[in-house]
């Protein structure tokens, strides 16, 4: 047979394999025997790879030709076969083929030897090693498999001692092979080609003997092995272990090439506590290296306030002191790695022993070099420049800094365009170089108050160079009908368009489409924007003018300007002082230096970042200015550049994480920061928390002008930041080069290696990962969709993942035997399948993830996640389980057996049914801050054994540090028995949301007695008859009032309640007849929003901003009314 038709049969052959394998009707036992029988036919296809590259035995070319028949006979067997009953017979027969050949080819068998020229000629040194890689991946693969199930057909219960000791050498050889690989390197000589096919020639052979002598279950009536020929193992153990000797110094360098050349220096407290845990739960295994694991301890802890002095800022400009610090934490990584590989036996233990005595040695080095710097300090020789920067693990509040400053002619010129102009639908198109701030002017826009008022619907989205025109008509409609549009993610394309086409049709229309890049992204949307005539407009930002002119309608299309001198310097000037005045010896230095930044906006940003890290001398200023000379060149990129170079060294790989999220994304802070610390990027200090020290270092980045901030709290805290398309792409670029991040899009199929993994693209092929990729930290998949029950497969190579960010995939099971995960988030899949395997699946996932500190699963409504499923995850600080059901069966078992969670610190979303389940969770969560859940109808809520009259006002005392708390009712709330079946009791609970409840006078007392309460909203809330009444020193610290259909008799608030109020916001109130006029006396409040309430509630609320900006001279006070409902951000102020 030839060999292309060879090949041919056998790519054929495994893809109606794997098929089969993927028939989710098929019983476990029918895909266990379609594994069996590909990986007998894998192990045949080994044996043809041996013959290719050694001496052809003349009495084995007829067992060839049969290998070869054999794979082309069962092709058509396997392509006749399509149902299960008719499966037994078909795979008996190839069985008894292989069973046939396989015993011919044990009878002839012997060490194969070298051919002379065992490549062809025309074979280059790339395709060689390609054929390296492909070949040993696939004999560790296939003896993996024999000793990793004990259920399944394939493993074999005899000599798998023998059998791991064989794959532990051959793992190092793939370890190998696979780096030189990877570069590419071309064997440079014909001993280098004889040394490679040497090296395949032993695994290959290693590979035949494990299948001709080990017995397994797939035959019946296989032969076991004799005791003398374990010998066999023993020599193949002797014939690994010099190549194994050979190559130790090529693996290490294979090691440490792929670290990151910039590192978080949190890692070590990661080690540190990991290796503690380690040698508690695998002393055995850990035996034969734990003098070396300790000393290593010791030495780290001894650096650790070596890295502290780091990361407050002590002689930070120093080169050395990075260098030993990086130096120190690829340490960490390499004794993480040793560990693990004791631990799983994935390597000999003379190897792994050199190894550790080896790091042993360039610690002490590291150490010593430590030691001279400090000496140098303490003698006065390091000196600090003038440009100092204060330390950076804690920052002031950082400021918004989307503030728009100049183009206030445009801005004038736009609006008459958006609210004037004609009655037909326009479109409004800014273009612009990257950098001029299209996107701030256009946001600047879309929220500029009269044209709030003007439109009863708006809508926007980011487009981006990258998009999907599904994700981009979710996120419109998100804004058009509120939160219900996540009911519509199972629609298709067509669907969603039609329907928003149909909710736009009869309303006056803003729609934002910000930083389109090609026409046919606006052919994708601008069929659902029909013209009605009644004004509507459509806003669109692009660099590209052609795009511009393509989306023409009426109104030219506005090329945006440069900045003018005198914007320059305002900007230059907000951006440092803020609202404050520039000192006049800085005047003309600030001046100069606005100039030189090139009229673009983001430079001047940027500049105005550096400087407000900078002392405000003249001469420093001086200092600046004359070094950022040769950096300004007319864009952005060189200023980036040097941004970036005077970050302080521990903050610079949180900015260069920004490039593993996608381009123009808005990114929750909670979830960025909860990701630094889980990639081990900050590091820990006493009396403070990881949270707080993270937010320090988002805050420094955004003080620099990095980031930008797009939501805050209102304890002044940022929510959501972004990043300039600029700044992002520089992000990746650099990221890649320190070999901290790669990007990978769509089908893009590569074997480069990060250890942090960024993938976009739908049903992006994880699967078909490279055995180089097992050292990978993090995986963040965008937008993607793994096959259900395929997940603990796929993974099952990242060993070391930290983080594994799947919010946005649909998974059907959960990932298994990652002891190192610290962050994990995806969203469940839907369907008979995934719901069937929940429970097995949650079980074992929870079962020994005593390192995850993060949780968050989405789309699982309606599944129950047992309490007690928790106990072993002692780290977990977040979790969030949205409708999750928290059912305590066994209150006795629980209180015995769950460990008390004292890292906790957010729960979020469970959902109970009945509040002694809630005391007993907070019971055992003392340290809790943030809580969000959700509760069934009273009726749900008591226990035969609790008296109903007893529950009715039950105070239920939450943790003394919960700041925040948000309870919703599961059902509808119009039911009779629907009050809140207990009183709140918390003393420094700040932030209060209930929804879907009845409430008495009582709850209402209770809340008012909140004395630190800040943020207070109710939705949903039904009081009947009753008149919620505030009296005068009630609500002393609230500083907003959320009211959404709050349904009450009537409003009472007596002169001096709420004396810090600040935002006012009444959304469907129908049932209310006025705002209180007392309002209007409070001096703190900034803001009143009405929304679809009554013709009185907007006539009080236009009083009140008559007595506030008339009588008071309040100025910066403002009402925003609107007859229709918006299902946009209410304000800056979120949760």
């Amino acid at each position: 047979m030839s060999s292309n038709r060879y090949l041919s049969s056998k790519n054929r052959l495994f893809e109606r394999l794997q098929q089969l394998d993927d028939i989710f009707y098929f019983p476990n036992t029918t895909k266990d025997t379609v594994r069996f029988v590909k990986r007998e036919f894998k192990f045949l296809d080994i044996f043809l790879s041996l013959q290719s590259f050694t001496y052809e035995c003349p009495n084995m070319l007829d067992v060839v030709q049969k290998v070869q028949a054999l794979f082309e006979d069962a092709l058509f067997d396997f392509s006749e076969l399509y149902l299960a009953e008719y499966f037994d017979l078909c795979p008996f027969i190839v069985q008894n083929k292989i069973w046939s050949i396989k015993m011919e080819i044990r009878a002839k068998y012997s060490f194969p030897k070298i051919s002379s020229s065992p490549f062809s000629a025309n074979k280059d040194g790339i395709a060689i090693l390609n054929f390296f890689t492909k070949f040993i991946d696939t004999v560790v693969e296939n003896l993996c498999d024999l000793v990793d199930d004990s259920c399944s057909l394939l493993y074999v219960p005899e000599n798998k001692e023998h059998t791991e000791d064989v794959l532990k050498e051959l793992k190092l050889v793939q370890y190998f092979v696979c780096f030189v690989s990877e570069r590419f390197i071309e064997p440079q000589s014909q001993y280098h080609v004889s040394f490679f096919t040497h090296v395949l020639a032993v695994v290959g052979h290693a590979s035949m003997l494990a299948w001709f002598y080990l017995s397994g279950r797939g035959y019946e009536n296989q032969d076991v092995i004799v005791v003398g020929e374990i010998n066999v193992f023993l020599f193949l153990q002797m014939e690994l272990k010099p190549i194994s000797t050979v190559i130790y110094p090529t693996i290490r360098k294979a090691f440490q090439s792929k670290l990151p050349r910039i590192h978080g220096l949190g890692y070590v407290d990661f080690l540190l506590n990991n290796l503690k845990e380690f040698q508690s739960r695998h002393s055995n295994s850990l035996a034969s290296v734990t003098n070396q694991i300790l000393i290593i301890q010791k030495e780290l802890e001894s650096l650790q306030p070596f890295l502290k002095a780091i990361t407050e800022g002590r002689d930070n400009d120093l080169d050395k002191i990075h260098r030993c610090a990086t130096q120190l934490i690829g340490k960490a990584y390499e004794v993480e790695y040793i560990v693990d590989a004791c631990i799983c036996k994935e390597a000999p233990v003379w190897f792994l022993e050199r190894w550790l005595l080896d790091i042993i040695e360039e610690i002490t080095v590291i150490r010593a070099d430590v030691a001279k710097i400090q000496e140098k300090k303490m003698a006065g020789d390091t000196k600090n420049t003038s440009t100092s920067h204060a330390s950076s693990s804690s920052a002031s509040t950082p400021r918004m800094n989307e503030e728009i400053v100049g183009f206030k002619d445009v801005i004038e010129k736009l609006r008459d365009q958006l609210i004037k102009g004609t009655r037909g639908r326009d479109v409004i198109s800014i273009s612009g170089m990257p950098g001029l701030g299209k996107t701030t002017l256009a946001y600047r826009l879309y929220s500029d108050r009269l044209v709030v008022s003007h439109f009863d619907i708006r809508a926007q989205c980011c487009v981006s160079q990258e998009y999907s025109r599904k994700n981009l008509l979710l996120v419109i409609l998100r804004d058009v009908i509120g939160k219900d549009s996540k009911s519509r993610e199972s629609c298709a394309d067509h669907e969603l368009a039609d329907e928003l086409r149909r909710v736009l049709l009869s309303k006056r229309y803003l729609v934002l489409l910000d930083d389109v890049w090609e026409a046919s992204a606006w052919d994708d949307l601008i069929g659902c924007f029909q013209d009605t005539n009644n004004g509507s407009r459509i806003i669109v930002t692009t660099r590209n003018n052609e795009v511009a002119n393509y989306a023409r309608f009426r109104s030219d299309p506005l090329s945006l300007r440069m900045f003018n001198d005198d914007e320059s310097w305002e900007l230059l000037r907000k951006k440092v002082f803020g609202e404050e005045r520039c000192p006049p010896l800085l005047n003309n230095i600030g001046q100069q230096i606005a100039k030189k930044c090139g009229r673009l906006p983001l430079s001047i940003a940027l500049v105005g970042g550096i400087l407000a890290e900078t002392e405000k001398k003249e001469e420093c200023w001086e200092q600046v200015g004359n070094n950022l000379v040769p950096h300004i060149h007319g864009d952005s990129r060189s200023i980036i550049e040097h941004s970036y170079r005077i970050l302080p060294y521990h903050i610079k790989l949180c900015f260069l994480y920004f490039g593993a999220f996608l381009e123009d994304s808005v990114i929750n802070v909670s979830k960025l920061t909860r990701m630094w610390i889980s990639e081990g990027f900050i590091k820990c200090f006493e009396g403070k928390s990881l949270e707080d020290i993270a937010e320090g270092y988002l805050g420094n980045l955004i003080g620099r002008n990095l980031v930008m901030g797009t939501k805050r709290s209102i304890g002044g805290k940022i929510k959501a930041c972004r990043i300039h398309d600029l700044l992002h792409d520089f992000c990746k670029e650099r990221a890649k080069k320190e070999n901290l991040l790669l990007w990978i899009k769509r089908d893009q199929n590569t074997r480069q290696f990060s250890h942090r993994m960024s993938i976009y693209g739908e049903r992006y092929h994880t699967e078909e990962r490279s055995s180089c990729w097992s050292h990978v930290d993090s995986i963040i998949l965008h937008y993607n969709c793994l096959v259900v029950g395929t997940v603990s497969h796929i993974f099952r190579s990242f060993k070391f993942l930290k983080v594994l960010d799947l919010e946005f995939t649909s998974i059907g099971s959960f990932p298994s035997d990652l002891v190192y995960l610290r962050y994990f988030a995806a969203t469940w899949e839907s369907g008979y399948s995934a719901a069937k395997a929940w429970k097995s699946s949650i079980s074992s996932f929870t079962a020994n993830r005593w390192n995850l500190e993060t949780l968050i699963l989405k789309g699982a409504r309606g599944r129950k996640l047992p309490p007690i499923t928790l106990c072993e995850m002692v780290k977990l600080r977040h979790l969030h389980i949205y409708e999750c059901k928290f059912t305590i069966k066994n209150a006795e078992e629980y209180l015995e057996n769950c460990k008390t969670l004292y890292d906790l610190r957010t729960l979020s979303y469970p959902c109970f049914s009945c509040v002694l389940d809630v005391e007993m969770i907070l019971r055992n969560t003392p340290n809790l801050r943030e809580l969000r859940c959700q509760v069934h109808g009273t009726k749900f809520y008591y226990r035969e054994n609790f008296q109903r009259q007893t529950e009715k006002y039950y105070v239920l005392n939450f943790p003394a540090q919960l700041e925040m708390l948000q309870i919703s009712r599961k059902s509808s709330f119009h039911i009779d028995e629907n009050t809140l079946p207990f009183c709140i009791s918390s003393p420094n609970l700040k932030n209060l949301r209930l929804e879907k409840f009845h409430l008495h006078p009582r709850h209402f007392s209770a809340i008012a007695s909140l004395q630190n309460l800040k943020v207070l909203k109710l939705k949903y809330i039904l009081s009947g008859s009753i008149k919620w009444k505030v009296s005068n020193g009630e609500f002393l610290q609230l500083e907003v009032l959320e009211l959404d259909d709050l349904r009450i008799g009537g409003w009472i608030v007596e002169d001096d309640a709420f004396p810090n109020l600040q935002h006012l916001i009444l959304l469907e109130c129908k049932s209310l007849k006025e705002i209180p006029s007392c309002f209007g006396d409070i001096s703190s409040l900034k803001s009143i929003k009405v929304e679809e309430c009554n013709e009185s509630v907007n006539k009080s609320a236009r009083d009140i901003w008559n007595t506030q900006v008339e009588d008071y001279q309040n100025y910066g006070f403002e009402v925003f009314i609107s007859a229709t409902r918006h299902y946009y951000s209410y304000s800056d102020y979120e949760d």
